[in-house]
């Protein structure tokens, strides 16, 4: 009998043509561009070391790191382990933007073995555990919110033959086809013992780098995320942190260990504006100092948590090399409705991303190219944003949001009716026939390259929104842009994670 843990591969291209997430990294990104992409699961990672440490033993299957090409051959790794290990009594499941993977391995798993209890975790089964659990009987459980000790002590209940009934944070369908869900737990992060680094040899290998997470939830509510809707769940206690002293440790444990001279910080949000966070990222920097320990690092921030450079300079002599901002758009406007005011009206970001730059901190930017109501001149500031980090890879020409199911975006857009299928992943069409032409020739030029040329087509980018704008002007449409403000700065050395 065993316990697995299994997260679906992640392929990417269109049918009949797939390719495993690690190749479609490698294809659209340079070494020097992907080397600071986190790509172990840290969650599974953190559910596996837990329930070791409470004597279960799990496996798992990562589909995603073990560059599986299609399902089949994540679904021949699970039948592996239950060849040597033995016939799986309970199988854990993750998932994003994986559903169909996901499914197709469920519907395996319950036919090979009709006994196994079967259960689904992350944020999207927890923002959609009554649609999943009432339209996929194969599916027994969803855990709601965080995994380690609610998977664990099912597990101890699944193998022990014993009522889940009491398990926190476990939603499951009642004797009456209703579903329940008991309250989740909240986690203190710092007595959980770290994650299991079962995959990190393979991770380094391939050129990817190592990670820690130091803090769970996040203080804003962008709509659309799906981390913030959980949040909401949460309450109170949704953004907590670690302590740095435990985070420091764990960083020299893996530069001891296992030779890491990198290390991404996985946080949803590890600086923000808030002096709180402000402080406590300068005891990081003060701690690794302290220490000696000589390893590079990067992590996520808002626009607005970049502007104290005195605290980033200590950061850079500690190790910061990059940082990982959501800039999204060029217009203010589009920032509301998504509920990002990082900046007020009259403010550039390429200000600051300019005066990080300078310190020889890379910003690696989060861009939305175009949603729904895109408009050309919104394009051309997000474009101006995107070239003011020095970032250079042209994937990022065709972006496009993604209304993930359950999050206040995917509610928005049901309810104006812009999506044209709303499962697993909400998918949208565009209110302008001619922003539907300049992505689909945009994505065309690129994908259609073996190397494209980030001037080429930032060239045939600009030249497709022309012809927009001049077949259809934007006649006083009330979108404010952002100010144009100064992008010289140079380009960084190196570019960064998408």
């Amino acid at each position: 009998m065993t316990v697995l843990l299994v997260n679906p591969p992640s392929l990417s291209g269109p049918p009949g043509a797939r390719e495993s997430f690690i190749s479609g990294q490698k294809r659209r990104l340079t070494p020097q561009q992907y080397y600071s992409l986190p790509i172990e699961h840290l969650g599974l990672a953190s559910i596996a070391a837990h329930a070791r440490s409470r004597g279960i033993e799990v496996d798992v299957v990562n589909g995603m790191v073990e560059g599986h090409s299609s399902v089949a051959e994540t679904w021949r790794a699970i039948q592996d382990v239950a060849r040597r290990r033995g016939r799986p009594r309970l199988i854990g499941f993750t998932n994003i933007d994986t559903f169909d993977e996901l499914s197709w391995l469920v519907e395996r798993c319950r036919a090979t073995w009709d006994d196994a209890r079967i259960a689904l975790g992350h944020n999207f089964a927890t923002l959609n555990h009554q649609r999943i659990l009432r339209g996929w009987d194969a599916i027994d459980y969803v855990m709601m919110g965080e995994g380690e000790v609610s998977f664990t002590l099912l597990a101890e209940a699944v193998l022990n033959d014993r009522p889940v009934d009491e398990v926190p944070g476990v939603a499951r369908r009642a004797d009456d086809g209703s579903v329940t869900a008991t309250p989740q737990t909240v986690v203190n992060l710092d007595e959980l013992p770290w994650p299991a680094r079962d995959e990190l040899p393979t991770v380094l290998r391939e050129g990817f780098a190592g990670a820690v997470y130091t803090t769970r939830g996040c203080l804003y509510r962008c709509t659309f995320c799906g981390t913030g809707a959980v949040g909401d769940l949460l309450g109170r206690d949704r953004y907590r942190f670690r302590s740095v002293e435990a985070v420091v440790d764990e960083i020299e444990y893996l530069h001891r260990d296992f030779g890491l001279d990198f290390v991404a910080i996985s946080d949803d949000l590890f600086l923000a504006k808030h002096p709180g966070m402000q402080e406590r990222a300068g005891r990081f920097a003060d701690e690794v100092l302290r220490r000696g320990l000589e390893i590079s690092f990067m992590f996520d921030a808002r626009v607005d948590a970049i502007g104290d450079l005195k605290l980033l300079a200590h950061l850079r002599r500690a190790g910061l090399r990059r940082i990982f901002v959501g800039l999204e758009t060029g217009s203010y406007e589009q920032l509301v409705a998504y509920r990002k005011r990082h900046v007020t009206a009259d403010q550039d970001p390429a200000a600051r991303i300019n005066a990080v730059n300078e310190l020889g901190v890379e910003v690696i930017p989060g861009t939305i190219m175009f949603h729904p109501t895109v408009r050309p001149a919104e394009l051309r500031q997000t474009l101006r944003l995107l070239k003011a980090t020095g970032y250079r890879t042209p994937y990022k020409l065709f972006d496009r949001i993604t209304a993930y199911a359950g999050t206040p975006l995917y509610h928005e857009y049901g309810a104006k009716g812009l999506l044209t299928n709303d499962w697993p992943i909400g998918e949208w069409e565009f209110a302008s026939p001619h922003a539907e032409r300049v992505f689909a020739e945009v994505k065309a030029f690129v994908t259609g390259q073996d190397e494209a040329d980030f001037a080429a087509a930032e060239r045939f980018f600009l030249e497709r929104v022309a012809e927009w704008e001049a077949a259809e002007p934007d006649r006083g449409l009330a979108h404010q842009h952002l100010p144009v403000a100064s992008t010289t700065a140079a380009a960084p050395t190196t570019a960064g994670q998408p």
